[in-house]
């Protein structure tokens, strides 16, 4: 069975316009050579029959709901755009109308869970190797862009475990997939989900032609002969046949070398995982050792302030007895010099 794939990606106003530029195709793309021009005219958007502007669409959406004056921060995050997708064999399965209604019910999901007024667009490419759907969800919530909120842990959660479940619910053949928050395993897997399939369906469709191509191995040895009633271990053959059993058996080997190429295209796909995948894990142990460190020297910064709390307290007590010592001294020199005082006072009398 296929797997459910719903990888979800942060979009700050800067990522917009890239975004708008691949997902409308306003530009050739020199990166993503899966796009077939000849294609294009398949891709649609279930909310929009024009192109729009992602920047300007998105901010009158947030300005329509936004509560209060504070401005929008420069960093905040205005979408949260959903891939919306499954293997190439899941879409072979499916006729033109099954693979519309398949994302217009994953369409009326999310919209439904997020807010329809929130939704800036839901385009669906047809053009790439493997049929799927952009969404872009404006994480709006009580009239703040609250995206950390809206798309928490477990809302990711409920993503991987109830959108299956709900698209199966309607008839379609996916099963869960393999949850992840890391986008770069997430299209991995993807990616090398969609080669495997498309392994296996050559390999289905080349099974009659392995077994002509086993059969035929030496078929350049062959020869025409004479037919003869003793001679059984010739076969009388027209050089047309002849000259058609080499031609197909060449294009059965041609065929057998694509299955060995998509092989190993998809055991690079895994070295490319296993070696993200590692990488990942290194990063993360090395975020595990630095949140260790940090929280070390939060508990030192805690000690550090509590000494410093009390080394203030004692000082202050210092300065409190030298003040009150100081006011002492003038007072004892104060008592001191009177009688000198009422001497000279007395001698100027005289």
């Amino acid at each position: 069975m296929s797997f459910a794939v719903v990888r979800m990606q942060k979009m700050k106003s800067p990522d917009l316009k890239g975004m708008q530029f691949h997902n409308q195709r306003e530009r050739e793309s020199r990166t993503n050579p899966d796009v077939d021009p000849d294609r294009r005219h398949l891709n649609y958007d279930l909310l929009h029959k024009e192109k729009i502007d992602y920047n300007k669409h998105v901010k009158e959406i947030i300005e329509s709901q936004k509560v209060g004056e504070r401005k929008t921060r420069k960093d905040a995050v205005l979408v949260n755009e959903l891939l919306v997708t499954s293997d190439r064999h899941f879409f072979e399965r499916l006729d033109p109308a099954e693979q519309k209604r398949f994302f217009e019910e994953s369409y009326k999901l999310f919209s439904e869970r997020y807010g329809k007024q929130n939704i800036a667009y839901a385009t669906v490419h047809n053009d790439e190797k493997t049929p799927h759907m952009h969404l872009g969800v404006v994480p709006m919530r009580d009239g703040k862009l609250q995206g950390k909120n809206v798309f928490n842990r477990q809302e990711l959660q409920w993503m991987q475990d109830e959108f299956p479940k709900h698209m199966q619910s309607l008839g379609f053949e996916m099963e869960r997939g393999v949850s992840s928050d890391r986008k770069h395993i997430e299209m991995s897997r993807f990616k090398a989900l969609s080669l495997k399939e498309e392994v296996k369906t050559l390999e289905k469709d080349a099974d009659t032609l392995r077994s002509a191509l086993k059969a035929s191995k030496k078929v350049d040895e062959l020869q025409v002969s004479k037919p003869s009633v003793f001679d059984r271990k010739h076969v009388k053959l027209p050089v047309e046949d002849f000259e058609s059993l080499k031609a197909k058996a060449k294009a059965t080997e041609a065929i057998e070398t694509t299955i060995e190429g998509h092989k190993q295209r998809f055991d690079d796909m895994v070295d490319e995982f296993i070696a993200v995948d590692r990488k990942l894990d290194q990063e993360k142990r090395k975020n595990e050792q630095l949140q260790k460190e940090n929280s070390q020297l939060k508990k030192e910064n805690g000690e550090l302030q509590k000494e410093n709390k009390t080394l203030k307290s004692q000082l202050n007590l210092l300065m409190e007895f030298a003040k009150s010592q100081l006011e002492k001294f003038k007072e004892w020199q104060q008592e001191k010099e009177k009688p000198i005082a009422r001497k000279r006072d007395q001698e100027l009398e005289r």
